[in-house]
């Protein structure tokens, strides 16, 4: 248990700090003039603003299950991937609704 755990939470580590990266790029009047989908751009920012606070009380409290050896650690370490799943759908059809193509949202220059 203690390795799936210590995989989890240095796996939502790794992805928390990218995503607060991105967040903090997402704010740059440059990163905001690529994006066309301004719908997008905000969904993007709210799933990288989100996740890092999501993940880490989700770490703290699946530890803090494990240590009072309570069965629910594993499910509460999974709730911010379904976080992503969800926001990652989300921005897809937010994507291809502003004019019918998905991965459109973003120019490439």
């Amino acid at each position: 248990m203690i390795v799936i755990l210590s995989a989890f939470t240095a796996f939502h580590a790794a992805v928390g700090l990218a995503s607060l990266g991105l967040a903090v790029r997402l704010l740059t009047p440059r990163e905001q003039a690529h994006w066309r989908s301004k719908p997008a751009l905000v969904v993007a920012a709210l799933l990288s603003w989100v996740y890092p606070a999501l993940a880490f009380f989700a770490v703290r409290s699946a530890w803090s299950a494990y240590a009072v050896d309570h069965h629910l650690a594993v499910p509460m370490l999974l709730a911010p991937i379904f976080w992503l799943i969800v926001m990652g759908a989300i921005f897809a059809v937010v994507d291809f609704v502003e004019d019918g193509v998905l991965g459109n949202a973003r120019s490439r220059e």
